[in-house]
């Protein structure tokens, strides 16, 4: 995406992750702060005064800050949106508005411009005006209703899935539009208006595919899969593994494999609806006969007869093997003189040398003067942002 710049009017986590995406393919992000900077800023932990959170998602990018109360800063954003490809934001619906960044106001600074906003209900609508947070579209899409314990309570899937399945779904939608811009020579593309909560609707497609069609309201069952077993942790003499049987003609092979062929002739076992509606009975037995022999043994035992699976790691020891390594899962950052790791885009380069989050308002002057504006200029607005 070298060449493609990105104004980046986004804050805490949906919005930053998706133009970090857009930043370790090549883009040239600008990150447009009010003069208080990103929230995510002040989110713990921190380390040498850096919020984690904050350098995570914000590598890659340049800051300017402008006070976009005051004339002066609306100028010189209007101007940086009039010399760039792509502006995305994840303000209120009708914020930008009031900033000069309607879509008519934009058609006119910029017709070529690709415009993308991310919010929890959409622009439009009758719940646009709601405020939302990544738990607030996973409780009301439903996803908290599938994920827990076996018959627990409704709970939290473990990573903020709300907002980056957001950012991934914003990201298509801005190369699909530079490509209908680029490669097709279309004058004119739609403004891309991006729903947390209809994101989560279509990551829970299987979900509503088995009620829509057939009735079913699916709950939480764990690490169970709803239509396969075995599909989930069992326990060794030390850690646990995950298996999961794709299909059934993997079931003999898997029987025999672990050493129980027995299991071929249990009626209570035989095809893929008997054993899932036998599922207790047979963790049971698995669970038993796996307690055995320790995971090293079972992993080797079905990775050698083609069986998927795996131990269960935590951060920890996933962060620390040498698969970690070998699979480049990490960048390296330097930022104040100390090296910082993190995520690394698995799609981006693996030479791919990352830069720090930058200081709010570290290349505010740099990029007034790219846009043209004089010395004199550059001061007063940087005076007032201050």
């Amino acid at each position: 995406m070298k060449g493609i710049r990105v104004v980046d009017m986004t804050s805490v986590l949906s919005g930053p992750f998706c133009t970090w995406l857009l930043a370790s393919l090549g883009a040239d992000v600008i990150k447009v702060e009010n003069p208080n900077g990103d929230l995510a800023r002040s989110t713990p932990p921190f380390e040498d005064g850096i919020s984690l959170y904050f350098a995570s998602l914000n590598r890659n990018k340049r800051s300017m800050k402008l006070d976009l109360k005051t004339a002066g800063g609306k100028e010189a954003l209007h101007k940086l949106l009039a010399n760039s490809d792509v502006f995305v934001e994840n303000m209120r619906p009708g914020v930008r508005d009031r900033l000069g960044c309607s879509d008519a106001d934009l058609q006119r600074i910029n017709p070529r411009l690709i415009s993308a906003s991310i919010s929890g209900f959409g622009q439009t609508g009758s719940l646009s005006h709601r405020p939302a947070y990544d738990i607030v579209v996973q409780a009301m899409s439903g996803m908290m209703s599938i994920n827990g314990e076996l018959d627990g309570d409704p709970t939290r899937v473990g990573f903020s899935v709300g907002d980056v399945a957001a950012a991934l779904f914003t990201t298509i939608g801005i190369m699909q539009r530079l490509y209908e811009r680029d490669a097709k020579g279309a004058q004119k593309t739609s403004h891309l208006d991006v729903s947390m909560l209809a994101c989560q609707w279509v990551c829970l497609e299987n979900a509503f595919a088995r009620y829509l069609n057939a009735g079913i309201v699916p709950g939480p069952i764990g690490s169970r899969h709803p239509s396969m077993t075995p599909f989930e942790p069992y326990p060794t003499a030390d850690r646990d593994i995950v298996i999961g049987l794709g299909s059934e003609k993997d079931w003999p092979r898997f029987c025999e494999a672990i050493g129980y062929p027995e299991l071929l002739e249990d009626e209570r076992f035989q095809g893929d609806e008997a054993r899932l509606a036998n599922r207790d009975a047979l963790d049971g037995v698995l669970g038993a006969h796996l307690k055995q022999h320790p995971s090293a043994y079972w992993t080797k035992v079905l990775i050698d007869n083609s069986i998927p699976c795996s131990v269960v790691e935590n951060i920890q020891t996933i962060a620390d093997s040498p698969i970690a390594k070998e699979y480049v899962a990490f960048s390296t950052v330097n930022a104040n003189g100390r090296n910082m790791r993190f995520a690394r885009n698995p799609i981006a380069e693996k030479d791919l040398q990352e830069s720090p989050a930058p200081q709010l308002g570290e290349h505010t002057r740099e990029i007034l003067a790219e846009l043209g504006f004089a010395p004199a200029a550059i001061d007063t607005l940087t005076a007032e942002n201050s």
